[in-house]
């Protein structure tokens, strides 16, 4: 059988050796960000819509500040990909407050620091594109790209399948970013932990000198809070599985935590035990973190 190649010249074992020709240039493909770039059939702009919801886990906002704002983005590039946002509606940076751009320059660090943290990612895109003939997706309200990038994370995937592959749900991302962020910001080492089973009917409860409390963790320096609470919760519990945020759903609201799921059966660790929710007459102060499973059943993140 004749070789289809056979004639042809064969590649130089130096590619950097041939001359860029036009069209050459490399290309980063994300054909799953067609739903975003093509709009999302909602009416006005996303991003207004988003800071005009008060519950802050459902439209994926990680931080509110005076000016400026962070949320996560429903169609990422990557795992981690969040954006950060002036609270004013202007399409460009020549149109917005300086104390708008200034409260964007200023989460940069601390995002950086949270996601570094929580992904343990290699480096970083950071980037505005200013208008629909830049590349902007929503073209008449600035926004700045934060992109987690890891060495080798472009693969074959978006090309051939149209898919680009995420390691874990953004509800699960969401609440790692946001816990660290808070701490960044000014927030606390400590993380509580709330175990919910499959039915999402009863919570984890660990027994302790004044009482049934939640189970609650500490991170070290380096540690995100999110490895922390894992730590805490192997000791109660085994097989459960980090799910979201639980406890306060706005932002500017102290009293959140990180939600576990657990499947029915699973062994508890002695000084552990099952109660059935509501469970604010045993739970206490810890009552609050639970209050919005009861309420309507909401657990995690956004569910647009």
């Amino acid at each position: 059988m004749k070789c289809p190649n056979a004639g042809l010249p064969a590649p130089p074992s130096d590619p950097a050796s041939v001359p860029a020709q036009p069209g050459d240039q490399q290309r980063l493909w994300a054909p799953w960000r067609m739903r975003y770039v093509g709009g999302s059939g909602e009416s006005g702009c996303v991003f207004c819509r988003r800071l005009a919801d008060r519950d802050d886990v459902r439209s994926l906002i990680l931080h509110r500040g005076r000016h400026a704002f962070a949320i996560m983005n429903l169609y990422p590039y990557n795992t981690g990909h969040l954006m950060l946002v002036p609270n004013e509606h202007v399409a460009g940076p020549e149109q917005a407050a300086p104390e708008a751009l200034a409260e964007m320059a200023a989460l940069v660090p601390p995002t950086l620091r949270a996601l570094r943290r929580v992904l343990r990612c290699d480096g970083f895109n950071i980037g505005i594109n200013v208008g629909a003939d830049a590349g902007a997706g929503v073209a008449d309200h600035l926004h700045e790209h934060v992109v987690p990038r890891w060495e080798g994370d472009a693969n074959f995937m978006p090309i051939l399948a149209g898919t680009t592959v995420m390691p874990e749900l953004i509800p699960a991302t969401y609440a790692k970013v946001r816990a660290d962020l808070e701490r960044e910001l000014g927030g606390s080492d400590e993380v509580v932990c709330v175990i919910v089973n499959a039915g999402r009917d009863r919570v984890l409860a660990k027994e302790g000198e004044d009482g049934w409390r939640l189970p609650r963790a500490v991170a070290g320096p380096e540690e995100a809070l999110w490895q922390a609470a894992r730590r805490a919760v192997d000791r109660v519990v085994g097989e459960a599985e980090l799910v979201g945020w639980a406890g306060a759903r706005e932002t500017t609201k102290a009293g959140g935590g990180l939600a576990f799921a657990v499947p029915e059966g699973a062994a508890l660790a002695a000084g552990a035990r099952w109660l059935a929710l509501p469970a604010g007459d045993v739970l206490g102060e810890d009552a609050p973190m639970v209050a919005d499973l009861v309420d309507d059943g909401a657990i995690g993140g956004a569910g647009r």
